[in-house]
């Protein structure tokens, strides 16, 4: 080995080339071998197997009679030292497979990578003086963890045709069953091209000399992939004083072994281990049944002297060695610094021969400098990595106006039209299976990102405290402190009622406030528009026009139902349902709200204000089902409590959490609070007063049956009943006059009066009226 004393860095990349035999000689042998293989197939192999290996066999496929002889031969401790191996490499080899992980890139489109075998794999294990049975190992193990379909094994045979004992194990060992007597360039050959003998694959693996290497760089231009390009073999020992000469000498000897070709590589900062190192070299090279092959790899080596150990870790990846062996002191933090390496292996313990055989990493690694740029053999390297993409109508308006730009600005039209048919799709038509929709998909772009208004009690409540926080009066009135501006108390109370979580209750100044906030927050001034379904309450209509968004009309059928196949044809933001409906009274029947929920491209507020007299229950149970559905209730109706002026909204958590980011910061007083909870304790009572009202319904539409300017009572699930008259306008001044205020709905519905069920003695006059005037 040639020494070089404190080379300057300049001069280090001429250091590091490796020895190298006439590429373009070797290019034209290797070429005339495929193109022999291409046209003449198996024939091609036995001329070139007599030539090269001294044996032309008549069948390249070991037979099951060879795997049974070769397994005989193969001595216990070998047997066991090769399941050894086997163990630790599976085990460091399985660790590889990686989960298959979705990532949403943007609100609506998931991206995923999943690991796909590769079908057809190609094995080339390197025999004659050397049979490498370890490579088979390293290559069959993780081919049959990633899955691979076929695996076949290329291997030369002596010169009277049999294959390594050891190599031949090994393969039953693994359960691959199709390995073939060929070897060299035109093994290569057979798996890339096929011939009717070898199948063709679709990647080849495996070491070899400078005609295998060769000939996997070309086949590339059929079609074929490769592992990576692997040589003659290579190892560059980092060396301190604190290094074993002994240790240094074996692991240089190791890889010197393998090839004329080879080259090893040693670097220190200290000159006695250098000629420790060098002296025992000469002493063990003798030992070596393969000496002469050593020695002339010897002549192609080198040692680097350098001053210190961190231009030795400088030197040593600019050389990119395959194999790397840090014996020093401080192994671990040199090996931080390490960018360029096949394999490295850190302290005096750590020989090469171990990641060889048995430690569990992979043998098979980039040569000659490739290590700058590829990987050794892995899990990954018998895998393809497909990646996947899904992308909703949230997903394409979320990223389709970028790409559309990007596709202009690249002049590629055809790409920029396959996103904007898809917007205008969207424009035009609603989306389908909505449920479990992201609520950002509706929400308008400047509420998305916006933050509540942080009040003085968001964080400090309760008693005990001295608040100087808030500049409220510090006098005790009952009320001269700001409410709970999240009404927990009042929340924690509704839900245990209503068996909602609090997360997904709002409460308002009255429903109105829910219905406007709702409008405030999904719904673009000028731009987007809101569906209500006529006769219905008006306070739809009032909330859309104060915020600028126009209303769409889809009428009630004639029986007072949903027009659901109307309502999916508008493009509009939201549509509010009421049921039972004010001012029919009537319910609508759940299949058409659960039809709008499944296919409607927006939000459905359904409005329950009149629920608690109704003979069906609540859809709140189906809050889980449906993402883009918001139910309203009242304290106004059932719990007897107008004058306080409370709504309930239930949501998803998203759209409670957008709520609460534009309500006022106090919207339900104290005093309101207090008296919600202190009827919240008699619900019984709440109970009796619906099951009164209910009785009530019932006998005043038997009563006003029987009047003569009654001409319908349509049928109420509501405190109140919608009757129609031959007269209404008359009807209703003579009520007025006499005392009793109903509500005109002639305009909204022909004929009719609005009638809500009173008193037992209020009802009595109302009927007592109604039957004078007749």
């Amino acid at each position: 080995m040639k020494l070089y004393k404190y080379p300057k860095a300049q001069t280090w990349k001429s250091l590091c080339q490796r020895p190298v035999m006439d590429s373009a000689k070797l290019e034209g042998v290797v070429k005339d071998i495929l193109e022999a293989v291409k046209q003449n197939g198996d024939k091609a192999l036995r001329d070139f197997s007599s030539r090269f290996d001294g044996f032309a066999a008549k069948s390249f496929l070991v037979s099951k009679s060879e795997f049974d002889v070769a397994e005989k031969k193969v001595n216990a401790k070998l047997k066991e030292a090769i399941q050894l191996a086997k163990n630790n490499i599976e085990r460091f080899h399985a660790s590889q497979k990686e989960k298959e992980k979705k990532i949403t890139t943007a609100n609506g489109v998931v991206c995923w990578r999943k690991s796909v075998a590769i079908e057809k794999v190609g094995l080339y294990i390197p025999g004659g003086s050397a049979p490498l049975f370890s490579t088979l190992l390293m290559l069959g193990i993780p081919a049959k963890l990633a899955g691979c379909i076929e695996i076949i094994v290329c291997t030369p045979p002596d010169k009277k045709g049999t294959i390594s004992p050891a190599i031949l194990y090994t393969a039953k060992t693994l359960e691959i069953s199709k390995v073939y007597k060929v070897g060299g360039a035109q093994a290569i050959a057979a798996m890339a091209l096929g011939t009717k003998s070898i199948p063709s694959v679709n990647k080849i693996f495996g070491p070899g000399n400078q005609y295998v290497t060769m000939a996997k760089m070309l086949v590339q231009q059929h079609g074929v992939a490769i592992d990576l390009p692997a040589g003659p073999s290579e190892v560059l020992v980092i060396a301190d004083k604190t290094a074993n000469p002994v240790f240094v000498a074996a692991d240089l000897l190791s890889q010197a072994e393998h090839g004329a070709d080879s080259q090893v590589m040693l670097i220190s900062d200290d000159r006695k281990l250098i000629s420790d190192v060098l002296r025992e070299i000469e002493k063990q090279v003798k030992r070596l049944p393969r000496r002469e092959i050593a020695i002339k790899s010897l002549k192609n080596s080198k040692v680097v002297l350098l001053k210190n150990l961190s231009d030795a870790v400088s030197f040593s990846n600019t050389y990119a060695p395959e194999h790397l062996i840090l014996a020093t002191e401080n192994a671990t933090e040199l090996a931080v610094h390490i960018s360029n390496a096949g394999s490295v292996f850190l302290g005096n313990f750590s020989c090469e021969s171990a990641g060889d055989y048995a430690s569990g990493t992979n043998h098979t690694l980039p040569t000659n400098g490739y290590a700058k740029s590829y990987s050794g053999v892995s899990l990954d390297s018998f895998v393809k990595k497909i990646t996947f993409q899904q992308i909703t109508e949230e997903g394409i308006r979320n990223i389709g106006p970028a790409i559309e730009q990007m596709a202009s600005a690249e002049k590629l039209n055809a790409h920029k039209n396959a996103v904007t048919v898809r917007l205008t799709a969207i424009r035009k038509f609603p989306i389908n299976q909505l449920t479990n929709q992201p609520v950002n998909l509706f929400l308008r772009e400047n509420i998305i990102n916006a933050k509540p208004y942080s009040s003085a009690r968001d964080d400090f409540s309760g008693e005990n405290k001295v608040f100087l926080d808030a500049n409220e009066n510090p006098f005790n009135t009952g009320y001269n402190r700001y409410p709970d501006p999240h009404q927990k108390a009042l929340k924690e109370k509704i839900s245990t009622l209503k068996n909602i979580p609090v997360k997904n209750i709002f409460l308002g100044n009255g429903s109105d406030e829910a219905i406007d906030l709702v409008v405030r927050a999904f719904c673009d001034p000028g731009d987007d528009k809101v569906i209500m379904c006529p006769p219905t309450y008006g306070m739809y209509e009032v909330a859309a026009r104060i915020n600028d968004v126009e209303v769409v009309k889809v009428p009630l059928t004639k029986s007072f139902q949903l027009d659901v196949k109307n309502l999916l044809a508008t493009n509009a933001k939201m549509i509010f349902v009421c049921s039972p409906n004010n001012p029919t009274g009537n319910l609508i029947k759940k299949e058409g709200i659960k039809a709008l929920l499944k296919n409607f491209r927006g939000i459905v507020i359904l409005d329950e204000a009149y629920i608690d007299f109704s003979s069906e229950s609540s859809m709140l149970s189906s809050l889980n089902e449906f993402s883009n559905l918001i139910i309203l209730q009242t304290f106004s109706k059932a719990w007897g409590l107008a004058g306080i002026r409370l709504g309930m909204a239930f949501a998803s958590e998203a759209i409670i959490s957008t709520l609460d980011k534009i309500k006022p910061p106090y919207n339900i007083s104290e005093l309101t609070q207090q008296l919600a909870l202190k009827q919240l304790e008699n619900v019984a009572r709440k109970n009796e007063v619906v099951s009164i009202l209910r009785e009530q319904r019932s006998k005043l539409i038997e009563k006003l049956s029987s009047a003569k300017s009654v001409l319908k009572i349509f049928p109420s699930d509501a405190n109140f009943l919608l009757v129609k008259f031959n007269e209404p306008k008359i009807i209703y001044r003579f009520l007025l006059d006499n005392g009793i205020v109903v509500r005109d709905r002639s305009s909204v519905v022909d004929g009719c009066l609005r009638i809500t069920i009173g008193t037992p003695d209020e009802n009595q006059k109302l009927v007592e009226l109604l039957n004078h005037k007749s």
